[in-house]
């Protein structure tokens, strides 16, 4: 039935049976760094996830490599094993093993590391296989091997990220299995209002839709995004329980509901936002505005350029964001007690997966990158009040510019692979950044979680954003 054709690796260059299936991605890890946790084949399911145990602690030509792989779809019921001799083994370089279990099958696997110098290195995987048992079964073993080189070339942009994080790769961090149900429990405090007193007169409220800065001086009160309802109530109950001052100014940082639905409670304030923000919630949120038309910014109090606001003695700097994660973002700026403060708005969303918003008005990802960084640039000693989660330091904004960034380009990278969506969500992980899924029932989500994100993500990268 399988003829005498003798399988190697010359019979298998020469065969037609299938194209190679291969791919390389570049890394920011030293080429010794990223060959010495390669080698250690127990571990690749931890940065692999088309891998699902690996027995060999190292790697060694002559040795027989065992492992097991994930299946093709979540849901198929299989652990799919694989037996194979190391043929070749280039320390630094190369790996190539060869199956030959199956009777009329041959495949052949290289994994290759390249050093590029200055610290970087090319990733690579290559496979082919030959044989009428292959031929039969065709179409699952060249999906199969596209799944491997995928999964493989996706792993290596999670080992940089882990080597960016760490500073090495010595350790990896085993999955989590329980990671859906902490990311479920942990949303639950979004509910709680909390309060936190960043300097006299200044402090931040988190939780309940968007985090509020709140400045008290000389007999006024500023708000900055005074949340929505129900939470924006409880905001304004504890600003006049806290203080004998009236909210003179309110500062939304964008157009989005979570930061402007309370904005009608302050009737007495002023209403600063971009220029381009009415119009946005006018269009995005039109029955809540419709309803609530005193909560909406006056023509007068539109900005397009850096203004500079009083709140009793305390200057404070309203500077334009440019397009971010809206088209509309503004931040602010101001100095009290000898600290740097800075509102971000939704630029920087810690701990929680972010709105990438692909409606009007909507996100650019690249431009939120570099927003983060020159903050952490520009404050380096600054407390960061995020749109989402726990006041923040520049190094927590780099983190999460290191998020968006790996995001961004993991997507970028499956995309490029002619990936499509459904299979760029199952290629990426974000577990290693422990985020927590939010509740949202609006803009057609009804949670933002990891697959939310790369969903949005390749959406807005199709659209060239």
């Amino acid at each position: 039935m399988f003829g005498t054709v003798a399988y190697n690796a010359q019979t298998l260059a020469q065969s037609t049976d299938m194209a190679p299936v291969q791919g390389t991605v570049e890394v920011a890890i030293p080429a010794d760094v990223l060959w010495r946790c390669f080698t250690r084949a127990d571990q690749w399911p931890r940065w692999n996830r088309c891998m699902f145990w690996a027995a060999n602690r190292d790697l060694k030509q002559g040795d027989r490599l065992l492992w097991a792989f994930e299946p093709l779809r979540r849901w198929l019921p299989y652990k799919l094993p694989g037996i194979a001799e190391l043929v070749e083994v280039e320390p630094g370089r190369q790996v190539t093993w060869e199956v030959t279990a199956v009777p009329g099958f041959f495949a052949r696997h290289s994994y290759t590391v390249e050093d590029l110098g200055d610290g970087r290195s090319r990733f690579g995987s290559w496979e082919k296989a030959m044989g009428p048992s292959f031929r039969l079964l065709e179409r699952f073993w060249v999906a199969h091997f596209e799944f491997v080189k995928d999964r493989s070339l996706q792993g290596a942009r999670l080992l940089e990220q882990i080597y960016r994080t760490q500073g090495d790769l010595d350790t990896i961090p085993r999955r989590n299995l329980l990671q859906p149900v902490r990311e479920v429990v942990r949303a639950a405090g979004l509910l709680r209002l909390q309060v936190e007193q960043i300097a006299g007169g200044v402090y931040a409220v988190l939780g309940g839709g968007g985090n509020s800065l709140v400045v008290h001086d000389g007999g006024e009160v500023l708000v900055v995004d005074p949340k929505m309802p129900p939470f924006a109530g409880r905001l304004k109950g504890w600003i006049e329980e806290t203080f004998d001052a009236p909210v003179t100014t309110v500062v939304n940082t964008h157009f989005h509901y979570d930061h402007t639905q309370g904005n009608d409670l302050y009737p007495g304030a002023r209403i600063i936002a971009h220029a381009d923000a009415p119009g946005l919630m006018a269009r995005r949120d039109a029955d809540w505005w419709q309803e609530h038309p005193a909560g909406m910014p006056a023509a007068g109090e539109l900005v397009a350029a850096e203004r500079r606001l009083a709140v009793g003695n305390q200057e404070v700097r309203l500077m334009v964001g440019g397009r971010g994660h809206t088209t509309t973002d503004l931040w602010l700026y101001l100095e009290r007690d000898g600290q740097q403060i800075v509102a971000t708005g939704d630029v920087a969303s810690l701990s929680v997966y972010p709105f990438f918003d692909l409606g009007e008005g909507g996100a650019d990802v690249p431009n939120m990158i570099r927003r983060l960084r020159q903050w952490a640039e520009d404050y380096p000693e600054a407390v960061f009040v995020p749109g989402h989660g726990p006041v923040a330091t520049a190094d927590d904004l780099l983190a999460h510019a290191s998020f968006q960034a790996f995001l961004y380009d993991s997507v970028a990278g499956c995309r490029a692979a002619g990936l499509s969506e459904a299979e760029t969500v199952r290629n990426i992980d974000l577990a290693l950044f422990d985020l927590f899924i939010v509740p949202m029932f609006h803009y057609d989500h009804l949670a933002l979680s990891s697959r939310s994100n790369i969903r949005a993500m390749y959406r807005l990268q199709e659209r060239g954003m």
